[in-house]
C-alpha cells in the first residue's frame, strides 16, 4: 500500500526522519553524559572517588599526598584496588611545533582499577610509578593515536614531552576516558615523572616533591570490595582517618576520608554529582520532543486526508466480512513501516549531526572530547521507542476513524467527493492539528529568536575594555623544559623586545585573561595593618578573581587606574622587596567602604582551591605566600573575568616578580586597529619570538576579537543558539507543509463546491479570499495559543540566557509574525489555485 503513494511515502519518511532524528541526536548526548557506563562499572565492586574533608569545615576538601595514599591502598578489607592520578598541561612537540594538550599523571594500577588492558603494550610498572624515578615512558590514548595517522608500531618510538624524549609503551583501549565520561587526557604518564610535567595549573600548593607528605598532589579513586555499601566504607574510614592524623598529626589534622560515586562530568578533589546537568538535558530533551510531536501532528493530518480517499476501499473491506480491529492493525502497521524507515534515516541524521556537534569542540575547549557518535544498544532502543511513539500519535486516531466507517453510506458516495453533512466535522480535527502545529512551532521559534539574539550579544561582549586595538600572545616556557629561573630570564627579554616592535604601544604578561578558558580563585581580606571602618566581609574574606601581571598592564588593556599605581618594571622582574597588590573598585568597595584603600594591607585566606576541568579550568592554590600582607598601591577599575559575570567581580592584582607562573598571556595594545596593521603586527612579533628562541612554544598568536570569538563560553551561547535555531527551523518547515497540505487538500475536495461558487458569479478576488481567510482564522488561533506556549518556555530557558530578557518584546513581536506570515504564504498556493478552477470542468468532477 505504501509502495503505491510513493510521493506520501517519501515525504512522510522525511518528516519522522527530521523529528526522531533531532530526538536520536540530543539522546545520544544525554547518554554519552550520564548513561553510558564509565570503563569498568561493569566489573564486581562499585567504582568511587576518595576524598579527604576537613572536619572544621564540611564543605572544604583537599587532595592526598603519595604516602597517604600508599597507607590507603594497603586497606585490602575496603578496596580491592585503589589508584592516584592528577592532571598536567604538557606540550607535545611534533614538526617543530609544540601544541599543548591534557595529560593524566597515573598510578602504575589505573587501567587495573578500571579492568581494562591496553590496545597494544603494556600498563607502567611499580618501578616507574615510584616518586622521583622520572623513567620517560608514557602511554597514548586511542584517540591521540588516531589522530597522529595510527601508526601500528608505534609502542617502542619516541614522543617529544616538555622538550624531553619519551618511549611509547602502550595505546590506551578505545573508548577509554578514565574517570570522565567524555574528556579524555590525549597521554598518560607515571606518577614517577610527577616532578618533570607538573605546572602551575594543577600543583597543590608550594611543594615539588611527590614523595612529600605534606604535598597534596593526587586525586584517588578506588573499587570497592563487592558487597560493600558506601554508607559501610564510610564507617571504616573513619578508624582509617584517626589513625593517619595520630600518627602524621602536622599533615592529617582535622581530616576525615570519606568516599562517593564518581562524577561523570568533572575531575576534583570535592565530591561532585551530575545534577547540573540534569536541567538542561531535560530542556534539549523537551525541545526535540516538541519537533516530533510536530512531525507526527503533521503526519495525523495527511494521514487523515490519506484516510479519506481511502474510505471506500475499508468499506468494502469491511462489506466482505473484514472486522474492524484487523482494519486497525492493517492501518497501524503501515504506520510502524513509516516509522521504522524514519527512524532508520533518523539514525543517519543523528550520527551526522552529533558528529558535527562535537567537532565544533576543538576550537573552543582546550581538552580532548572522546565521543563515539555510533549508536549503542540504549540510543538504538531509545530510537525503536520515538518510532513506537510516533506510530500512536500519528497513526492511532486516523486509523480508529477509518475503521469506524459507514459501510451503507461511504459504497453510495461518489469517488472522491465529501459525504453530505460532514464537512464541518471532517475538517475539525484537520484543523485542530493546524492549529496545534502552529502553536508548537512559535513556541520554539520564539526560544530560538532569544538564544539567538543571546548569542549576538555574547559575540559583541566587552569585559570592560574595548577589544579594538588589542592582541594576545600566550607562551609557556615550562613546555620547552625551562625551569622558574630561565623561564623569569625568557619574560624578560620577551617583554623588552615586544615592546619595541613597531606599531606596539604597551605590552604586559598576565596569567590568566578574560573570557579565557582558565581562572584562578582566592579569598582576600584586610591584613591586620589596615585602618579606618570595617565591612563584616573583612573579617571573613572576599572570593575574588586572582591575577598574576607585570607593569603597564593596564596601560595595556587602555584602562587608566582610578587611584595610584601600576606596577614598576623591578616589581615585574625580581621577588624582592615588600609585597605590593593592586585591587579593582568592586573589591575596594566591599573591603574598605567609606575608607581609601591606598595605603591599606590584604592578605590571602589559605584554603584549599577546586580543581579540575569543568566549564572552564579553575588553577589550583599554590599557595598564600605564607600569608604575609600586602600593600594596597593602586585601585583599578572593575572588569568582568567570565562572560556571564553580569557586573564586575572582584579581582586582586600582584606583581608577577612576588609569583611565577610558567603559562603567560601577554597583552599587547597596538598603535592602529586595521585589519592590515594588526597583521603586520602579528607577523612581527612572531618572528621576535623565534629570533629570541626557536623553541619557545607559542601557543596563541590573535587579537582579542579572535580570542572571545573562540572562547568557551561564547560557544556554549551560540551552541545553543545554533540548537535552538535548528530546531525552531525544522518546527516552522514542519509546521508550514501542514497547512498547506491542509488547505491544498480542502481545495480539492471542494472543486465543485467552488466550481459551483464560480458560475453563479463568485470572483477569482472572492474564491482566493475565501481560501485565506480559512487559513487566516487556523493561523491566529495557533499564534493566540503558541504565544502562551513561548512564555512558558521562555520562562524555561531563562536560565541558559546571555543577557536577554525572558519576554524580549523584539523576539515577542518578530517571532508571530514571522510564523504568521510564512503560513499564510503557504495558504496562498492553494488559493491561487483555487482561482484557477473551470466552472464547467469542476461541475464534472469526482
Amino acid at each position: 500500500m505504501l509502495a503505491k503513494s510513493p510521493g506520501f511515502t517519501a515525504v512522510a519518511v522525511v518528516v519522522l526522519a527530521l523529528g526522531i532524528g533531532a530526538n536520536t541526536a540530543i539522546f545520544s548526548l544525554v547518554n554519552a553524559m550520564l548513561l553510558k557506563p564509565l570503563a569498568g562499572e561493569d566489573r564486581p565492586g562499585q567504582l568511587v572517588g576518595v576524598y579527604s574533608r576537613d572536619r572544621t569545615r564540611p564543605d572544604a576538601y583537599r587532595a592526598f599526598s603519595y604516602p597517604n595514599y600508599e597507607d590507603i591502598r594497603t586497606r585490602t578489607d575496603l578496596f580491592s584496588e585503589v589508584a592516584a592520578f592528577n592532571l598536567a598541561l604538557v606540550g607535545i612537540t611534533e614538526a617543530d611545533v609544540t601544541h599543548r594538550v591534557f595529560a593524566a599523571v597515573v598510578s602504575s594500577n589505573y587501567f587495573a582499577v578500571f579492568g581494562v588492558t591496553p590496545l597494544a603494550g603494556r600498563a607502567f610498572n611499580e618501578a616507574e610509578e615510584r616518586p622521583g624515578s622520572r623513567v620517560p615512558v608514557v602511554i597514548a590514548s586511542y584517540d591521540y593515536w588516531k589522530k597522529t595517522g595510527s601508526d601500528p608500531a608505534v609502542v617502542g618510538k619516541t614522543l617529544r614531552i616538555n622538550a624531553r624524549p619519551f618511549t611509547v609503551v602502550a595505546v590506551a583501549p578505545r573508548g577509554f576516558t578514565g574517570t570522565s565520561a567524555l574528556i579524555s587526557p590525549d597521554v598518560y604518564l607515571p606518577l614517577g615523572m610527577y616532578e618533570v610535567v607538573v605546572n602551575d595549573v594543577f600543583r597543590e600548593g608550594p611543594h615539588t616533591e611527590l614523595s612529600d607528605r605534606a604535598n597534596d598532589a593526587l586525586l584517588l579513586l578506588g573499587r570497592l570490595r563487592p558487597g560493600l555499601t558506601l554508607e559501610t566504607a564510610d564507617r571504616r574510614l573513619l578508624a582509617l582517618s584517626a589513625q593517619l592524623e595520630q600518627a602524621y598529626p602536622a599533615e592529617n589534622r582535622n581530616q576525615t576520608l570519606v568516599v562517593h560515586r564518581l562524577a561523570r562530568l568533572s575531575i576534583s578533589t570535592n565530591p561532585r554529582d551530575d545534577r547540573e546537568i540534569l536541567p538542561v538535558s531535560a530542556i534539549m530533551m523537551a525541545m526535540a520532543a516538541i519537533v516530533l510531536l510536530i512531525a507526527c501532528l503533521n503526519l495525523a493530518n495527511m494521514q487523515l486526508a490519506r484516510g479519506t480517499a481511502r474510505r471506500k476501499e475499508i468499506a468494502i473491506r469491511l462489506a466482505i466480512g473484514s472486522g474492524r480491529a484487523p482494519i486497525v492493525r492493517q492501518l497501524l502497521t503501515e504506520g510502524l513501516v513509516l516509522s521504522l524507515l524514519g527512524a532508520a534515516a533518523g539514525l543517519l541524521l543523528a550520527f551526522w549531526a552529533t558528529r558535527l556537534l562535537v567537532a565544533s569542540f576543538g576550537p573552543a575547549i582546550p581538552i580532548a572530547i572522546a565521543f563515539d557518535a555510533r549508536p549503542d544498544v540504549r540510543v538504538l532502543a531509545a530510537t525503536l521507542g520515538f518510532a513506537a511513539f510516533s506510530t500512536l500519535v500519528f497513526g492511532l486516531g486516523p486509523a480508529w476513524k477509518l475503521a469506524r466507517t459507514n459501510v451503507v453510506s461511504e459504497l453510495k458516495e461518489q469517488v472522491g467527493e465529501q459525504p453530505a453533512g460532514t464537512v464541518g466535522r471532517r475538517f475539525g480535527l484537520r484543523n485542530l492539528l493546524v492549529v496545534a502545529q502552529i502553536a508548537l512551532s512559535l513556541g520554539l521559534l520564539t526560544a530560538a529568536g532569544l538564544f539567538i539574539r543571546a548569542g549576538l550579544k555574547a559575540a559583541d561582549a566587552d569585559p570592560g575594555f574595548s577589544l579594538d586595538r588589542e592582541a594576545l600572545v600566550t607562551v609557556d616556557p615550562s613546555l620547552a623544559g625551562y625551569d622558574d629561573v630561565r623561564g623569569r630570564a625568557v619574560y624578560r627579554r620577551l617583554l623588552e623586545r615586544l615592546r619595541s616592535v613597531p606599531g606596539v604601544e604597551a605590552a604586559s604578561a598576565a596569567s590568566v585573561v578574560p573570557f579565557g578558558d582558565f581562572s584562578e580563585g582566592k579569598t582576600v581580606k584586610r591584613g591586620g595593618e589596615s585602618s579606618g571602618p570595617a565591612s563584616k566581609e573583612s573579617d571573613r574574606g572576599v572570593r575574588v578573581n586572582y591575577y598574576i601581571v607585570g607593569a603597564d598592564y593596564f596601560r595595556s588593556l587602555g584602562l587608566r587606574m582610578l587611584r595610584g599605581r601600576e606596577f614598576a618594571a623591578a616589581e615585574e622582574d625580581s621577588a624582592s622587596g615588600s609585597r605590593v597588590a593592586i585591587i579593582d573598585e568592586p573589591l575596594a568597595t566591599r573591603l574598605f567602604p567609606n575608607t581609601d584603600p591606598l595605603g591599606q594591607y590584604v592578605v590571602l585566606v589559605s584554603e584549599q582551591a577546586p580543581s579540575g576541568p569543568q566549564a572552564g579550568v579553575s588553577v589550583r592554590s599554590d599557595d598564600t605566600a605564607g600569608n604575609q600582607p600586602m600593600l594596597i598601591v593602586g585601585v583599578a577599575p572593575g572588569v568582568r573575568h567570565s562572560l556571564f559575570d553580569q557586573v564586575p567581580q572582584p579581582h586582586l592584582y600582584v606583581p608577577a616578580g612576588q609569583q611565577y607562573r610558567a603559562a603567560m598571556n601577554i597583552h599587547l595594545r597596538l598603535a592602529s586597529s586595521s585589519r592590515a596593521v594588526e597583521s603586520a603586527v602579528l607577523q612581527a612579533v612572531r618572528g621576535e619570538i623565534r629570533a629570541l628562541d626557536e623553541h619557545l612554544p607559542v601557543l596563541g598568536l590573535k587579537t582579542m576579537r579572535e580570542h572571545r570569538a573562540k572562547s568557551a563560553a561564547v560557544w556554549i551561547v551560540q551552541t545553543g543558539a545554533n540548537l535552538f535555531s535548528v530546531f525552531g527551523g525544522v518546527a516552522v518547515l514542519l509546521a508550514v507543509f501542514g497547512i498547506y497540505a491542509v488547505k491544498a487538500y480542502v481545495v480539492a475536495r471542494r472543486t465543485r463546491e467552488i466550481g459551483i461558487r464560480m458560475a453563479l458569479g463568485a470572483t477569482p478576488h472572492d474564491v482566493r479570499w475565501m481560501v485565506l481567510r480559512e487559513g487566516m482564522v487556523l493561523t491566529v488561533g495557533g499564534v493566540a495559543v503558541g504565544l502562551a506556549l513561548a512564555a512558558i518556555l521562555a520562562k524555561a530557558v531563562s536560565s541558559m540566557l546571555y543577557q536577554v530578557s525572558t519576554f524580549d518584546p523584539l523576539i515577542f513581536t518578530a517571532a508571530p509574525l514571522v510564523l504568521a506570515a510564512v503560513a499564510m504564504l503557504a495558504c496562498y498556493v492553494p488559493a491561487y489555485r483555487a482561482t484557477k478552477v473551470v466552472p464547467l470542468s469542476a461541475l464534472r468532477f469526482e
